[in-house]
């Protein structure tokens, strides 16, 4: 699929429940740790596109589907703090 932007490499703080799942943190939540993580944007194939996070290990993912590119930066910047010039070109 075509990566519409891209960060390599943006830290996240994160918990990590004992089931494998995870969500984000705030400083100070029992267990939490930085986990470097790449997002992309990427066309679904349809009509929307996916912000999809990974960390840069390779355990933990997520994907979040939107109808739009910048419906997708706008969660990124509410959810991660990201700002609209961290994003770069998918190529």
């Amino acid at each position: 699929m075509p990566i519409h932007a891209l960060i390599p490499s943006r830290t996240l703080l994160i918990a990590v429940d004992p089931d494998g799942s995870w969500s984000l943190a705030d400083d100070g939540t029992p267990g939490s740790a930085d986990v470097d993580f790449r997002l992309e944007i990427t066309d679904d194939g349809g009509s929307g596109c996916l912000l999809v996070c990974t960390s840069l290990d390779g355990r933990l993912a997520a994907d979040h589907w939107f109808a739009s590119l910048g419906e997708a930066q706008a969660f990124a910047a509410d959810a991660f703090g990201v700002e609209a010039q961290e994003w770069g070109s998918g190529g």
